[in-house]
């Protein structure tokens, strides 16, 4: 790909050496990343490393091969030998980082849209979690985004109903930051010690996810895809992630999750951040064979959702199903997001059917070539 870069004519050649060192920082970051993430795999499970077929091997090397002259094997393996399934078009992780999400989302003004201190002034009230009020950088506001004291901040928190939640309005990736204060003084004290966040309602999940874990939210990621071809929005892949041992269902908080499929039930079994299976969930020893209700108003949900989300052909929606038997939308993902896995270690490429007009798209339009 570096040779492309320079040998690209259409961009004058200082414009072509910032862009090769750009993508080299790039690739080679997602590289370490990677590698200290599949070592982490290997201690974890060293079994989903098997060489397989060397045809289907050479098969995957060729179709990835414009991206780089040595892809990188182990996304394969790990896909192939947990869901049994070869696939060429499962996306090397590497590439998925420097070439296809930032081609697809190549605006970095989209991360704005993933502010969750404006869902409420974008989305209708009911969809994402009640805001009681935010702090961004250091001034507070009420739920209309309006100044207030911190008079006015303690006055608010005495009438609330706890416990609620307190988290960073932007890079909360994998739950950090996210705390559940049961009271006032709590709520006051982490107040105090952070900028940056929104104090909203903690959602009751509904039954049916309560009794998978009854320590937290667990919620359903919800993938989506705007053709670059007629800007259609498609739902991609849809996975369910919980909790174990009380902690949250960020898989970097160590939960797990089992994918969903088309027809809406369980994969028949979950995988932990580095690729471990669960037949049943290790605490409430549920098996993952089960129906997630309601699953088409959910797919219609994250379409009208993601339809306000400009400028990102690609981004995920976190969503809940509260006890009153309602859909609720967490939070949006429009950059960072490092979770093709869910669908890939389940024996689906990420963007399934699209796969070809994606890879056709960045070859095309790739923004180390713009």
């Amino acid at each position: 790909m570096l040779s492309k870069i320079f040998l690209n004519k259409n961009l004058p050649l200082k414009r072509r050496i910032k862009n090769i060192i750009s993508y080299f920082l790039i690739r080679r970051g997602a590289r370490l990343a990677w590698k200290n993430m599949f070592r982490q795999f290997y201690a974890s499970a060293p079994e989903n490393f098997k060489s397989t077929s060397k045809e289907e091997e050479k098969v995957h090397v060729q179709y990835w091969s414009y991206f780089s002259k040595r892809v990188n094997l182990n996304t394969y393996r790990v896909c192939k030998n947990l869901s049994g399934v070869g696939n060429p078009k499962y996306i090397p992780e590497e590439i998925y980082i420097a070439d296809i999400e930032k081609t697809l989302n190549r605006d970095i003004r989209i991360d704005y849209l993933s502010n969750k201190s404006f869902y409420s002034h974008w989305f209708p009230e009911g969809i994402f979690p009640v805001d009681y009020f935010h702090n961004i950088e250091g001034e507070y506001l009420n739920k209309k985004l309006e100044t207030i004291s911190y008079d006015q901040v303690r006055e608010i928190a005495s009438g609330l109903v706890y416990p609620v939640v307190i988290k960073p309005n932007q890079d909360s990736y994998g739950g950090r930051g996210v705390a559940f204060p049961v009271s006032q003084d709590e709520l006051l004290h982490l107040v105090a010690k952070n900028k940056n966040f929104v104090v909203e309602e903690k959602i009751q999940q509904h039954e049916f996810f309560d009794k998978y874990n009854r320590h937290g939210l667990n919620t359903v990621r919800v993938s989506l895809y705007r053709s670059v071809k007629d800007n259609r929005l498609h739902i991609i892949n849809t996975a369910m992630r919980m909790g174990i041992g009380g902690g949250l269902d960020n898989l970097s908080s160590g939960g797990i999750l089992t994918y969903i499929r088309k027809d809406g039930t369980m994969n028949g079994f979950a995988v932990n951040k580095f690729g471990f299976r669960y037949f049943e969930h290790p605490d409430t020893h549920l098996k993952f064979n089960e129906k997630i209700p309601d699953l088409e108003l959910l797919r219609d949900l994250c379409k009208r959702v993601a339809h306000k989300i400009f400028y990102a052909r690609i981004l995920s929606l976190d969503a809940c199903y509260d006890m009153d038997g309602k859909w609720r939308i967490v939070e949006a993902n429009v950059l960072g997001q490092h979770t093709i896995k869910f669908a890939q270690n389940a024996g689906q490429p990420f963007f399934r059917e699209f796969t070809d007009e994606v890879v056709e798209y960045c070859k095309v339009n790739h923004w180390a070539l713009k």
